[in-house]
């Protein structure tokens, strides 16, 4: 049996160790609280700072698209609009004045109408020399090219005005037809019969075959997208083409007021033989 005193003695001792126990358990919640406080406020600092790496990646990210994007809009080659005018020729300002484009339709009818179809004829004759009338033009110098070597020298006029003897491609493949109509014609053309004669080698004469494969080459290099449609007719067993369509053109009015003003024939001592000292025409 326990005393009075004892009893007394173990519950004020036991009271005290219970303080005790209270305190070091007090003490311990207030430091894993003021720990995991710790803890919590470290992790949203962590976030926040993460929040703020992300945004300034974001941000880099961007700005480096938004360059990659730029250089390419820059370096890319643009389709269609002004860019297209960087593709031009050497002598583009000098010819600026004799182009004007135009919608034209062609007289695409079949059968003998106007100056340019049917038998020979002096309106015919008159009117296929007057399209190849204003040949020769005077090209300003440097004229767009090099002298070449010694066995080449560029053909420059004699008079004050000086500048190289020249033509337009258009003119040269208006000749070639010119040429090709009189060659199928020999009765009619006698002249032309003679200078261009078939040979069992060239049984088409090298002019002539010249000429047709410069126009092959001048179709496939201008490339006319203009369309022509197939229709039926009542009559006919195939499927027959349209060829009255739109066509961009350069305006002839323009062109020839151009030429007028450059052409130079190449007629007496305007034009001279560098070798020989003779006048070729």
């Amino acid at each position: 049996m326990f005393t009075k005193k004892e009893l007394g003695t173990d519950s004020r001792s036991s009271s005290s160790d219970l303080e005790d126990g209270d305190r070091e358990h007090h003490r311990s919640l207030l430091s894993n609280g003021e720990h995991a406080f710790d803890k919590h406020k470290a992790l949203r600092s962590e976030k926040r700072q993460n929040r703020r790496n992300w945004a300034l990646l974001s941000a880099h990210v961007f700005l480096f698209l938004l360059e990659i994007g730029l250089i390419l809009m820059v370096a890319a080659p643009k389709i269609g609009g002004k860019d297209d005018e960087a593709v031009q020729l050497p002598h583009h300002e000098w010819i600026a004045s004799a182009i004007e484009w135009e919608v034209r339709t062609y007289d695409d009818r079949f059968g003998i109408h106007g100056p340019f179809r049917g038998k020979p004829r002096p309106e015919l004759d008159a009117a296929w020399g007057d399209m190849v009338r204003n040949y020769t033009v005077r090209i300003p110098k440097p004229g767009w090219r090099n002298p070449s070597s010694p066995d080449y020298v560029l053909a420059e006029f004699q008079d004050e005005e000086g500048g190289i003897m020249g033509t337009f491609s258009f003119l040269h493949n208006l000749h070639c037809i010119k040429t090709i109509r009189q060659y199928l014609l020999p009765e009619d053309y006698p002249e032309t019969a003679e200078m261009y004669k078939a040979t069992p080698e060239q049984p088409i004469p090298r002019h002539i075959d010249h000429c047709f494969d410069i126009l092959r080459q001048s179709e496939l290099c201008h490339a006319d997208m203009s369309l022509l449609v197939f229709e039926w007719h009542k009559d006919d067993p195939l499927p027959v083409s349209l060829h009255h369509a739109q066509h961009i053109c350069a305006n002839t009015e323009k062109v020839n007021r151009f030429l007028e003003a450059n052409t130079v024939p190449p007629f007496g001592s305007i034009l001279v033989h560098p070798w020989t000292g003779k006048s070729p025409y």
